[in-house]
Order: C-alpha cells, then sequence, then structure tokens
C-alpha cells in the first residue's frame, strides 16, 4: 500500500505541489518589464531636474529583463535617499499587463538641500527600522513578512474525494462533499545585505537569509490535521557589478549560489521552484519558493541577455526526485515592447518515472527541452495589442520521447478608457501519451506555476489536471476600477489532449470522452499600501462528459472562495 501512495503521488502532484496562487516572497525573482522613475514635486528648473534624475539614473540601475532582488532595490533606494536633493523615497512593484512586473521608484524632493549622516541604521541608534546599518558602502536590512488566508470549498474534488484521492498517503480527512473551510498563515524573517567591493568598477557583494514558520487548521484539500512548520526558505550570496561605457553602451553581470527563487519568462517552462503542503503547511498559501539550490549567472549587454543555471528544486521530502536541471536562457528586448528568447535545458539527474498503460517506466534522467518565445509588451498606460507566445519540445536521450506544448495569447489594452480594461484570449496546447506509438509523447510540466493569470490554470481545476495531456482556452479581463483595487474575471473551456491520461490523477487515468470540463472565477486584488496587500477569488468548476463517465456519473460540480492578505514590514 505504501508503495502505491508513492506512485499516486509522483503520479497526480509531479515534480512539487504547485496548487498555490500566492508567492509568499511577494514578486522576488520575478522578471522585470519596465522601470519608472517617478517625481512626486519635480524641479522647476528643467536643466537642474535631467541632471538630478541623471544622478538617480546611475545610483539605481534597474533594468528590463532582470530579476526582482529586493535586497539590491533596497540598496538602490537607499542611495537615492542619501542625496541632498531627496527627502523620502521608495519603490512600488506591480505586475504589468501581461504578467511581467513594472518597477516605479517614486522620489519627494525636499525644499532645502541636505547633509544626510553618514552612517544611520537601528544598530548605531538610528530610527529608520527595518534598516539595520547604513553607510556610504554597506547596507545591512532586516525583512519580516506575515500573510493569512480564509479558504472554502462545497464539493471539493467534485464531492469524489474517495476516488479523486484513492491511494494518496497524505490523506487524513480530506475536503470532499459539502462546504469545508480552513485557514493558513506564515510569518517570516530574515537579514539582507551588500557592500561595495570597488567603487570604481561598481561591483557589489551580496546576500541574505530569511527563516519561514507556516501553519494550517482546519479541513484542507487532503488533511484536517492541524501543523506548523519551521525552515529556512531563501539562503544565498552573490555578487554583480555594472559598467558604462562612453558611447551609452551598459554591460551588468550578476552571479550568485545558494537557496533562492528562479523564474523564465512568464513561468511557462520554470517559476515554483520549491514545493509547499503536506509537513510544510501552506498548501494554498505556497510560502516557499526557493530552490534547494541556484547557481545563477547573468550577463545583459545592453537589451541582450544571457543566463546559465543549474536548479535543484526544493522538493517535498516524501516525493523527492533528486532533479537536477542545467541550462542556458537567452533574452533579446526591443525598446522595453517587444522581446524574444529561447531556452534550452537538461536534466543530468531524475528519479522520477513516467508511467505507461502496458506498465513501462521511463524517467525523466536525460530529458532535453527546447522552448523559444515571443512577447509583445506595453508600458503601463499605453494603449494596444498585447501578444505572447511559446513553443516548446521535450525529448529524453534515454529512449524515445517527443512531446510538444505551446500557447498562442493575444489581447487588448484600452488604457485610456474607464477603468482601463485589458482583454485577453489565449490558447495552450500540452501534449498527451498516444499508447499506440513506440514514442512517449506526455508532456512533463517540470517547474511551470505562479498564479491564475500565469499557468495555474483554474483555481480549482488546477488541482485535478496539471499542464499535461490537456489542451484549454482561456478568456479573461483586467478590470482597474480605482487606483488601488483590480479585477480579473476569467472563463477556461479544458479538454484531454489524448484519452489515454496515465500519468494524471489516477480517477483519471482514461478518458471515455476528452471534455475534463469548465470553470469561471473572479479574482479581486487591493494594493492598500506597500506594506498591505489583499487578494481573494470566487471559482465555480463544472466537470465534463469526460469526468463524468471517469467517475460513474457522479460528479457534482466545485465551488471555492478564498480571501488572502499579506503584510510587508519592509
Amino acid at each position: 500500500m505504501k508503495n502505491i501512495g508513492l506512485l499516486f503521488l509522483f503520479l497526480f502532484l509531479g515534480i512539487n505541489t504547485v496548487f498555490a496562487q500566492e508567492s509568499g516572497n511577494y514578486l522576488e525573482g520575478e522578471n522585470i518589464q519596465s522601470v519608472f522613475i517617478e517625481f512626486e514635486n519635480p524641479l522647476e528648473d528643467a536643466q537642474k531636474q535631467s541632471s538630478l534624475l541623471a544622478k538617480i539614473n546611475m545610483l539605481f540601475p534597474v533594468y528590463p529583463q532582470t530579476t526582482v532582488r529586493t535586497i539590491l532595490l533596497d540598496a538602490y533606494s537607499a542611495k537615492v535617499k542619501q542625496l541632498p536633493e531627496v527627502e523620502n523615497t521608495f519603490y512600488e512593484l506591480r505586475p504589468s499587463l501581461t504578467g511581467d512586473i513594472t518597477v516605479t521608484l517614486k522620489i519627494k524632493l525636499s525644499d532645502t538641500l541636505k547633509d544626510k549622516p553618514a552612517k544611520s541604521g537601528a544598530l548605531i541608534g538610528g530610527k529608520d527600522f527595518p534598516i539595520l546599518y547604513m553607510d556610504n558602502k554597506s547596507l545591512l536590512t532586516s525583512r519580516i513578512a506575515m500573510a493569512e488566508m480564509l479558504y472554502s470549498n462545497n464539493n471539493s474534488w467534485y464531492g469524489r474525494d474517495d476516488a479523486m484521492l484513492n491511494g494518496n498517503p497524505l490523506v487524513d480527512g480530506p475536503a470532499g462533499k459539502g462546504y469545508t473551510g480552513w485557514a493558513e498563515g506564515w510569518a517570516s524573517a530574515g537579514i539582507y545585505g551588500i557592500t561595495t567591493l570597488s567603487n570604481k568598477s561598481n561591483v557589489y557583494l551580496y546576500g541574505g537569509a530569511n527563516l519561514i514558520m507556516s501553519g494550517t487548521a482546519g479541513r484542507e484539500l487532503f488533511t484536517d490535521e492541524s501543523r506548523i512548520h519551521t525552515a529556512f526558505d531563501d539562503a544565498y550570496v552573490g555578487f554583480f557589478g555594472v559598467k558604462s561605457f562612453s558611447n551609452g553602451n551598459l554591460l551588468s553581470y550578476n552571479f550568485s549560489v545558494g537557496r533562492q527563487q528562479f523564474t523564465i519568462g512568464n513561468g511557462f517552462i520554470i517559476r515554483n521552484t520549491a514545493s509547499n503542503g503536506g509537513n510544510r503547511a501552506g498548501l494554498q498559501l505556497n510560502p516557499r519558493w526557493a530552490a534547494d539550490y541556484l547557481g545563477l549567472a547573468t550577463i545583459k549587454y545592453n537589451n541582450l541577455m544571457l543566463q546559465v543555471f543549474q536548479i535543484n528544486p526544493d522538493e517535498l521530502p516524501i516525493i523527492d526526485s533528486r532533479t537536477v536541471m542545467n541550462g542556458f536562457n537567452t533574452e533579446y528586448g526591443i525598446n522595453l515592447g517587444h522581446k524574444v528568447g529561447f531556452t534550452y535545458l537538461n536534466v543530468s539527474r531524475s528519479d522520477f518515472g513516467y508511467y505507461t498503460p502496458t506498465g513501462d517506466v521511463f524517467r525523466r534522467n536525460g530529458l532535453n527541452l527546447y522552448n523559444i518565445r515571443y512577447y509583445k509588451n506595453l508600458t503601463q498606460g499605453k494603449a494596444g495589442l498585447l501578444i505572447k507566445t511559446e513553443v516548446a519540445h521535450e525529448t529524453n536521450s534515454n529512449f524515445k520521447m517527443s512531446a510538444f506544448a505551446g500557447y498562442g495569447e493575444i489581447g487588448w489594452s484600452f488604457a485610456k478608457a474607464k477603468a482601463s480594461p485589458t482583454f485577453m484570449y489565449r490558447f495552450s496546447y500540452f501534449s498527451g501519451d498516444d499508447p499506440n506509438t513506440t514514442t512517449f509523447e506526455r508532456w512533463d510540466p517540470l517547474l511551470t506555476g505562479g498564479n491564475g493569470e500565469d499557468w495555474v490554470l483554474g483555481a480549482n481545476h488546477f488541482k485535478i489536471v496539471q499542464n499535461s495531456n490537456l489542451i484549454a482556452h482561456k478568456i479573461q479581463a483586467s478590470l482597474r476600477v480605482s487606483k488601488k483595487i483590480e479585477l480579473v474575471p476569467q472563463y477556461f473551456y479544458f479538454k484531454a489532449a489524448n484519452n489515454n491520461n496515465v500519468g494524471g490523477n489516477p480517477a483519471l487515468s482514461y478518458m471515455p470522452q476528452k471534455a475534463y470540463g469548465q470553470e469561471v472565477n473572479l479574482t479581486w486584488k487591493y494594493f492598500h499600501s506597500r506594506k498591505w496587500y489583499f487578494h481573494g477569488h470566487f471559482a465555480q468548476t463544472i466537470p465534463g462528459a469526460g469526468v463524468k463517465e471517469a467517475l460513474g456519473g457522479d460528479a457534482n460540480s466545485w465551488f471555492s472562495a478564498m480571501l488572502f492578505f499579506r503584510y510587508s514590514l519592509n
């Protein structure tokens, strides 16, 4: 029975438990699309204002196509704040229309020039906590954050937890028929620092670590057992440098190793580098994102970027497949509006298995993945056409494998209209295995994930069907009803790419008909302040003919509701 349970976990959960939709380390490690600098009270003298802006640009070297690294943003912002002309400054991170991140540095100028103290921070009696120490070379800061989530379901697992969770060793009083609910929470505290190695060469050393305690109480999707878990998430060190040439060209480089998060593109291939749930609690809150190990080298010259990486994801101990991925990612961005990219990765080690109807078991070890993509983005507040598309192919050097995945997404932003609506349609395809061929064709989703606007396809449905053997249609709108409130209604239609679904949920191993079902949901976001963020959703999932037949005709619609908040001291 134990082996059957482990098999269930490998089949159903895959490499990680990617049910959650909210990042505990909010937006850390995600890709930056655009950077803005805003003045609350710009100087009246245009020449002086231009000179000040040039000075700030040198002190805040944040560029599109790089990733959010909070300690670097903290350090850059603190340096700008040290200018005698500046009274106060802070940066704001917001998701862009197409899923990447917009960074805005907001600056309030002082009425009079003021000399700032050479040293400051709580450790030397300053009142600027969470900054612990800061001088003209170094910054040591603390980071404290917490989140809470209330979650309720009606007819989880289509009211058939007996079939959908049969053999799962994590099950102990799971959610099922009727209404159930639970609460999750986490709190984290960490210390991060950066110091200048060379002012002349603009070379810096940085690093940090944080501890996360997460807990769950009530009847969640797998168990009604209350539990608390505490462990490190971030724990990394790195160095970076920036060189500006007289002709205007810009070279930057960044090398880091340790426990840290990593994302490629919009998370189609790599996003969730850590697992949650199980003994770690926080199944939906998803507080942990850092891989067990990530070695990352990034070099950027103007609009061209190259990354070389090695990842060992932080999997749940009970399903740790010891997977190690190596590869490179390159991107070229044009005028912040267009971006093309190519990724290659190889799985050099893994115990993860691919199962077939004949009983043959193949191994992920030896997997090769090739991915090309194109995005046409828009800067915030600009109307126009939005396009995203990616195509990927998987092979394996140890057996015959040919799996495909891809999507096309098109939309339009009415940025000048009331509520600045953006409408998007996306078709996505993840191949299934045809048992009548000698080639294995089922798509391996690897570390895909994120949130409901990225690659969590359906708030409820994603818990049933991961991104494999799947054809999905998504229609989405984004409505900014006020400066701080955004509404995101979505409609999904799902079907299987192949009737053979071995490798998915065991209850759906064969789909008599290909229709998985439909989902309608509404997400709302409230950006109260830089410290407070609120988020909620309602989702209704209707099982399709294929699911109903596979479950013997007994499958109810699944409704869920969620309310979430996050607080960060920084």
